[in-house]
């Protein structure tokens, strides 16, 4: 998400369902409804129509709304000033001027925020100079700040904010409709919105954009070719990605405990490696690096430090199912024997 890497023959979904509080504790026999009623693309376009036919004629500085603070924090979409996500400074949309500019809004429950980020950090470092970033932090629940430093944001020249507003704080992206995440933004050289995307978008159509909105050449290395970290995933999240993904063989449930847990119950359809063998690294090696691996034990521990060996070895695609086997069925999502 998964950052993993985004792989551009992948299908691309819909903005993901802004209910990180609750997810976790929803019933799996409501998670197909759940989607079929938030990922609808008409209203996610109608949205993004709304937007930009409000702000085609704004310029920097021309502020509306009224998302601000005494502070002078702003959450209006073609003015914000928001405050730092890694230190105490503040992000400014009209720091950027005479750059076009690319505003992408990630929470660190996303699991489809976890998947484009790789192809955005890839794309960011082949136009530096020509295109800046803005990350904002909203909408979230988790550690964002954690989030930012796993895919290096900054390192790619990102700026990085949060959001500010009610809890969790997301004025700014409701500015926009706030339909779900991740969602995009992106404003030409004085400072006008020109365009929008709800959902994902893979390096692929990032690229695209960013050619036609703003005439820049894209020439970044795939981020599919690189081991993304290891990308933490609570249970709904990963539920949603494999059940999405049901008939891809590339998508993998490795199951790290031992042989006699994997019998009491598992995920449908896992492989069972056990983390305790001795030759645990040697039935790694045989698995395929480019595959997408959603490791998970009964807690936590063990997937963790499997996850990273994994990692270390050089598998591109890793997921760490957080609370393990006993959060899945504590979620009620399904299993198997």
């Amino acid at each position: 998400m998964a950052t993993k890497s985004t792989r551009p023959t992948r299908p691309v979904p819909e903005a993901r369902p802004l209910q990180p509080a609750r997810v976790a504790a929803r019933a799996a026999a409501a998670a197909t409804a759940a989607r079929r009623r938030l990922w609808t693309i008409a209203s996610v376009v109608g949205a993004a129509v709304l937007v930009l036919g409000a702000v085609a004629a704004l310029a920097f500085g021309s502020g509306t709304g009224t998302a601000t603070s005494a502070s002078g924090l702003s959450a209006t979409k073609d003015a914000f000033v928001l405050p730092g996500l890694l230190d105490d400074g503040r992000v400014s949309l009209a720091t950027h001027a005479g750059k076009p500019v690319v505003v992408n809004f990630f929470a660190s429950w996303c699991v489809y925020c976890n998947e484009e980020l790789p192809g955005f950090v890839q794309v960011a470092n082949a136009t530096r100079g020509k295109v800046d970033y803005v990350g904002v932090d909203t909408n979230d629940t988790g550690d964002g700040a954690a989030m930012a430093r796993r895919f290096d944001l900054a390192g790619a020249g990102f700026a990085l904010a949060r959001d500010i507003g009610s809890d969790p704080s997301s004025d700014l992206w409701s500015s926009f409709g706030g339909q779900g995440l991740p969602v995009t933004a992106f404003y030409d050289v004085q400072g006008k919105l020109v365009d929008f995307s709800a959902g994902m978008l893979t390096q692929e159509k990032l690229s695209e954009r960013i050619k036609t909105l703003f005439g820049v050449d894209v020439k970044a290395a795939d981020a599919s070719t690189l081991a993304a970290p290891v990308i933490p995933l609570i249970p709904r999240g990963a539920y949603e990605l494999l059940s999405t993904h049901a008939q891809d063989p590339s998508f993998v449930a490795l199951d790290v405990r031992t042989p006699a847990e994997y019998s009491t119950g598992h995920l449908p359809g896992a492989v069972n490696t056990d983390a305790e063998a001795a030759d645990f690294g040697k039935q790694l090696e045989t698995l395929d690096r480019d595959k997408s691996y959603f490791v998970y034990c009964q807690s936590g521990n063990r997937s963790a430090t499997a996850a990273s060996l994994m990692h270390s070895l050089g598998f591109k695609h890793v997921y760490d199912i957080e609370g393990g086997m006993t959060a899945w069925q504590g979620a009620g999502l399904p299993s198997t024997r």
